[in-house]
């Protein structure tokens, strides 16, 4: 259902054709274009041997329960809404996680740097923050109803930078295989118009 305004007499007044944070669901889950990022990611994670306190932002997705069991480790999640204007809701927890995993999150959300601020006090010194997001996409491609930002590469340095973090490693990934080919799009995608980035953060 796509979210609506309503005046004080309950009349519809203007509909929004947004829903940024749709909560994961099967079809979500089963997704191949997902499910290849995810074994993407997990391949890519492998060399950073992941260990210690883990945090995964958002909703529990498969990935989440891939990283878990490929590297023997708990992750504990935060809540669904992150532009919560209360930050103490956003995890109930204790601060000082050795992996924040933000995979597929900041592009859903109002203000990515307040919220990347908050992930910076819940790090340890030398802890790691593994982010993913769509980069570079052309804006007539981008995803204009589920997403709030969509960044090219400079702009999302920027936030980075700017939230305290600086970028140790980073790779782009194409999630379209050519069995996913089924439009222009698709085709798009397979051509490396469409990738997505893998970024680990260390503080500054």
């Amino acid at each position: 259902m796509k979210p609506i305004t309503m005046n004080t007499d309950g009349d519809v007044v203007k509909e929004y054709p947004m829903n940024p944070r749709h909560e994961i669901t099967k079809e979500y889950n089963s997704n191949p274009r997902h499910q290849r990022r995810w074994e993407l990611t997990i391949e890519w994670l492998k060399q950073f041997g992941i260990k210690g306190k883990c945090l995964d932002c958002g909703d529990f997705s498969e990935l989440t329960f891939a990283i878990a069991l490929n590297f023997i480790v708990k992750i504990k999640n935060t809540i669904h809404n992150l532009d919560e204007g209360n930050h103490s809701t956003w995890g109930r927890y204790e601060f000082g996680f050795d992996n924040i995993f933000i995979f597929e999150v900041i592009e859903h959300l109002l203000n990515p740097l307040v919220f990347l601020d908050w992930v910076e006090q819940s790090l340890k010194n030398d802890g790691n923050v593994f982010l993913s997001t769509p980069i570079n996409r052309p804006k007539w491609m981008r995803n204009k109803e589920l997403h709030f930002h969509e960044f090219n590469y400079n702009e999302l340095c920027y936030l980075i930078d700017e939230s305290g973090f600086k970028i140790v490693d980073e790779k782009r990934i194409n999630c379209t295989t050519w069995k996913m080919i089924t439009g222009f799009r698709p085709l798009l995608r397979f051509f490396g118009i469409d990738k997505n980035i893998l970024l680990r953060l260390r503080r500054k």
